[in-house]
């Protein structure tokens, strides 16, 4: 394995800039990071129960519920029986979550963006290049 402390170091302050401008975007639309995440996983995972996401985020099942309780008092998700299991709740983001985390990724990749601003096209497309090599 090559040793690249220099990337390893730039990988790490890359993901606390991105993580200071998700922080700087959040509180206007009155949501907690978690509460993000949480929308965000049963978007790409459409057919969660609570248990996946304590899992995905190492949370309790209490943790978890309190949040599902904050993001349904907002209408931004909806807790159905589940179609095969009587002991679990289906979780489905409503329309007002859909569009919520919409506006908030809008406005954070307008702030990752800024990033780039000094890069010239032949310099995006080699760094595109790049990043699609990324194993994610």
């Amino acid at each position: 394995m090559i040793s690249e402390p220099l990337l390893t170091l730039k990988f790490r302050e890359i993901k606390n800039t991105l993580s200071g401008y998700l922080t700087q975007v959040l509180p206007s639309y009155r949501i907690s990071p978690i509460m993000m995440y949480t929308l965000e996983f049963l978007r790409k995972h459409p057919d969660s129960i609570a248990v996946d996401i304590a899992k995905e985020f190492g949370l309790t099942r209490g943790a978890v519920t309190q949040i599902l309780d904050r993001l349904e008092e907002k209408s931004l998700i909806l807790r159905r029986p589940h179609p095969t299991s009587r002991r679990s709740l289906s979780i489905q983001v409503t329309d007002t979550g859909n569009e919520l985390i919409n506006a908030i990724f809008h406005e954070y990749d307008q702030k990752i963006e800024q990033l780039f601003a000094n890069y010239s096209q032949e310099e995006l497309s080699l760094l595109r290049q790049l990043v699609e090599k990324l194993p994610l």
